[in-house]
């Protein structure tokens, strides 16, 4: 019987030390690229609440959107698909006190109705990576937020 509780205590303590190691001991590094992992995995299951919620109140594009905007042109965009993935290469990441800018080629992969079949081609046409402006906003390691994304080939920029 005190064998179980020592081993439970064991347990609970490593988890505590998890916990503790996740919140206060990962880098910036780390911290960006999970929000990246979690922003893309809502991205994946279209799961539009949790989107918007890694968007900052003032996002903006190039391409002239703010938050409510991308919401729905994202819809448009991702809405048709009935299986969507990503498949990622970190290209750059430099992050620094609150600020992460992360470059990553992004190939997109999927089934869907409608126009998915055109948005999975046209997004694999894209050379480059993709650029993601990232601002913490406030000090837990999932304050994360992202401010723009940007591609060179959508503004005719070289790509």
């Amino acid at each position: 019987m005190h064998r179980f509780r020592y081993v439970i205590l064991g347990v609970g303590l490593l988890a505590l030390a998890y916990a503790g190691w996740w919140v206060f001991g990962r880098s910036l590094d780390q911290e960006v690229l999970a929000a990246q992992h979690k922003f893309l995995a809502a991205v994946e299951d279209r799961d539009w609440d949790e989107i918007q919620g890694m968007l900052t109140m003032d996002y903006m594009d190039e391409a002239g959107h703010d938050r409510d905007t991308v919401m729905v042109d994202a819809r448009k965009v991702f809405g048709s698909f009935i299986f969507l993935s990503f498949q990622t290469e970190l290209v750059q990441l430099l992050a620094a006190q609150k600020q992460a800018t992360l470059k990553m080629k992004i190939k997109v992969e999927g089934q869907g109705l409608g126009i998915s079949p055109m948005v999975i081609s046209q997004a694999n046409s894209l050379k480059g990576p993709w650029l993601f402006h990232w601002q913490k906003k406030g000090r837990w390691p999932w304050d994360w937020k992202i401010i723009q994304i940007h591609h060179k080939a959508l503004y005719g920029e070289d790509g």
